[in-house]
């Protein structure tokens, strides 16, 4: 008689179906205001039982991407919001400095939670990973900005993979040119500086600690650092002399 199933490995397999669900709209280029195939229908396109699948569901509800109506099934939930994202990011250039502040706050929130949660449950092989995508980044420092930042982005969007899930990851890969300018107007390369390459090592060691009090610590002093940084750019400060 087979065993109770886990709760990591049930976390794991909601994780999987989630990601499959997602991928199942996306490849049928279903849009805003349309219905899902019946439960039974997504139940054996997707090979997965009614309660992972419903639990799945319930995830891509709660971030706004499913719209749950009782009696009438499943639907896409309306995304102003998300083209209202794209439009944003096609033109960061022009964001003003306050708005990219708010960002950071985004992030903040964001990449607190995924350090924490990687400190508690990221597997050696994971914090390696993160290990040799910071030394990539640094190494790269010293030959172009763009190059450097895309790094940085590398390790932070793999941060949130391994201590969040997926999905935040997409979202901040969604939100990529946001990123991209907000490195370039806190500093020329993105992690040239000692301060910056010191405060990532505090992360992955908090993290590689097994303290998620370290890890989360070394985040908010990052974000704390692109914060400062945007308050004392040129534009930021022409912009509150307007």
């Amino acid at each position: 008689m087979l065993g109770a199933v886990r709760p990591a490995e049930r976390t794991s397999m909601v994780e999987a179906v989630t990601e499959k669900l997602r991928r199942f709209i996306v490849q049928n280029s279903l849009c805003s205001g349309d219905r899902l195939p019946s439960e039974a229908e997504l139940m054996k396109r997707l090979r997965v039982s009614r309660p992972v699948l419903r639990e799945a569901i319930n995830r891509l509800a709660a971030i706004g991407l499913l719209s749950v109506r009782q009696g009438s099934g499943t639907f896409i939930a309306q995304r102003e919001w998300l083209s209202s994202c794209m439009k944003l990011a096609g033109s960061a250039m022009t964001i003003e400095p306050r708005e990219l502040l708010q960002f950071v706050e985004f992030r903040r929130v964001i990449e607190s939670y995924a350090a924490r949660h990687a400190a508690q449950t990221a597997k050696p092989e994971h914090v390696d990973a993160l290990e040799r995508t910071l030394e990539e980044a640094l190494d790269v420092a010293d030959h172009g900005s763009q190059r450097a930042m895309e790094a940085d982005f590398r390790f932070h969007c793999l941060l949130v993979e391994i201590g969040g899930n997926r999905l935040m990851c997409n979202l901040l890969e969604l939100l990529h040119e946001f990123i991209l300018e907000g490195m370039k107007r806190t500093q020329p390369a993105a992690m040239i500086d000692p301060q910056s390459a010191a405060i990532h090592r505090g992360i992955v060691k908090g993290i590689r600690d097994r303290s998620p009090a370290a890890a989360e610590q070394a985040i908010l002093a990052h974000m704390n650092l692109l914060a400062q940084r945007l308050h004392e750019a040129p534009d930021h400060e022409k912009q509150a002399g307007d």
